[in-house]
């Protein structure tokens, strides 16, 4: 049998979803944008997904966005990225899109300077 296909032996499995949704379990109040990408490059964003403070959490409807005045196409890559008030700015991990109802969660935890995002 070859490795690939046995599914305890392969990659992890793409992740398509249509809302994203940020938990803000850090020490700052914080905004995170959509970054619409190709491979791992950036090749547009959203709006800013308004500012909210520690133990709030924000979502967004990605059918909803629009880069460039377009919309999503299924499969494209986004990722969040997170902007601490008064200190730095961080990626998350992307996913794929698709119009099917499912969220992405992620967790942003640490202090200003040093923060992560991770998903739930």
């Amino acid at each position: 049998m070859h490795p690939s296909a046995n599914p305890a032996e392969s990659g992890p499995t793409e992740l398509f979803v249509q809302h994203i949704a940020c938990a803000n379990n850090a020490a700052f109040t914080m905004r995170f944008v959509v970054q619409r990408l190709d491979g791992e490059r950036v090749i547009s964003q959203s709006a800013p997904i308004g500012t909210f403070a520690a133990g709030q959490v924000r979502s967004v409807d990605l059918a909803a966005l629009r880069f460039h005045g377009r919309t999503l196409k299924v499969g494209d890559r986004v990722r969040i990225r997170a902007r601490a008030i008064g200190g730095t700015r961080r990626n998350g991990p992307s996913v794929a899109y698709a119009p099917n109802g499912h969220t992405a969660s992620f967790s942003v935890r640490g202090t200003t300077l040093s923060f992560s995002i991770n998903r739930i």
